[in-house]
């Protein structure tokens, strides 16, 4: 058993998950995918991750519900760090996220894989 943070991406489109669990794999993470919400939760459950990326627009459960849900299950601060990751730019959205708590909201257009790994880093505290 290793010791690398793991890293759940919750992300429905295969091409941006594999990126993303490339580029955390090439900055030593572990790294597990997700393709709907649901399957996200389970794998929370299972795998105990360190952080979550989060899309927000997925089947099943919404990003949203994933939030909730672990909002709903948090005791004594046992859920992981979290960033919405997602191509939703409405300000609502973003907020609705950050109630619910998630660490930031970041819009997909606007950071590339390298910003993206630098937050999560920065939340671990691996910088």
């Amino acid at each position: 058993m290793n010791n690398l943070p793991l890293i759940l991406i919750i992300e429905d489109d295969k091409l941006l998950s594999k990126m993303y669990a490339e580029k955390f794999k090439l900055e030593g993470f572990d790294v597990v995918v997700a393709q709907d919400g649901e399957e996200g939760l389970e794998y929370v459950s299972e795998k105990n991750p360190s952080f979550i990326l989060l899309d927000m627009m997925l089947p099943k459960f919404t990003g949203q519900d994933v939030l909730h849900e672990l909002k709903k299950r948090a005791s004594n601060n046992t859920t992981p760090p979290i960033i919405a990751l997602t191509n939703l730019a409405q300000k609502e959205e973003a907020q609705k996220a950050l109630k619910l708590g998630a660490k930031e909201y970041l819009v997909k257009a606007m950071y590339t894989p390298d910003q993206v790994v630098e937050k999560v880093k920065f939340y671990l505290d691996l910088d």
